[in-house]
C-alpha cells in the first residue's frame, strides 16, 4: 500500500541540499512527486509530496529527520484528490500594506473558491519606489462558482485596497 507524505522543510541554504534530500527519499524507496521550494530570508524552504510504500514509511521519515541542519515536518496526505469542476488563474497587483493578503483571500473564500497554489512577492514600484504587492494564485471551485462570481467579490474590495486583478488564461 502506498502512503503519501507531505514534507515541510527549512534549512540554511547551501549547495547540495536538494540533492541530499532527493538521495534520502530515493534510498528509502520514496518517489519525489510534487514540490515548491524557494530561498526566503537566507533559508531554503519548501513543500514536497513524496509517495512511499507503507513498509518503508517509518524508515524514510526517520532518515529525513537526520539530514544535518534541515528542519523537516512530516504529515500523512491523502491518495485521493477531491473532485474539482473549475480552475482559475489570477494575478493581483497593488500597493503593499498590512492585511492585503487577508483581505484579498477573504473575498476569494466568500466567492467559494479554494486556493490550490499561491505565490506572492513585494517589489519596489518603478517610479515611486513604494512597495508593490504581487500575488499569483491558482484557484479551484465547484460547478456553481463562475469567473463572474469571483470577479464581483474581488471588485467589491479592489477600490479600497487599490489593487488590479488580472485573469491569466
Amino acid at each position: 500500500m502506498e502512503t503519501v507524505l507531505v514534507l515541510t522543510i527549512s534549512g540554511k541554504d547551501r549547495a547540495g541540499l536538494v540533492e541530499q534530500l532527493a538521495d534520502v527519499v530515493t534510498t528509502h524507496g520514496g518517489n519525489w512527486e510534487h514540490c515548491r521550494m524557494a530561498h526566503l530570508a537566507g533559508r531554503f524552504v519548501g513543500l514536497l509530496e513524496v509517495s512511499v510504500s507503507a513498509e518503508n514509511q517509518q524508515e524514510l521519515e526517520a532518515a529525513l529527520r537526520t539530514i544535518e541542519a534541515l528542519d523537516v515536518m512530516i504529515a500523512v496526505g491523502e491518495l485521493v484528490e477531491p473532485e474539482v469542476q473549475g480552475h482559475f488563474d489570477l494575478e493581483v497587483v497593488g500597493s503593499d500594506h498590512q492585511g492585503i493578503v487577508r483581505d484579498v483571500f477573504k473575498a476569494l473564500a466568500a466567492a467559494g473558491v479554494n486556493v490550490e497554489e499561491l505565490s506572492t512577492k513585494t517589489t519596489n514600484a518603478p517610479e515611486s519606489g513604494r512597495l508593490l504587492f504581487e500575488a499569483r494564485a491558482r484557484l479551484a471551485s465547484g460547478p456553481d462558482v463562475t469567473r463572474e462570481v469571483i470577479q464581483e467579490n474581488l471588485e467589491a474590495i479592489a477600490q479600497d485596497l487599490m489593487v488590479d486583478v488580472r485573469w491569466l488564461d
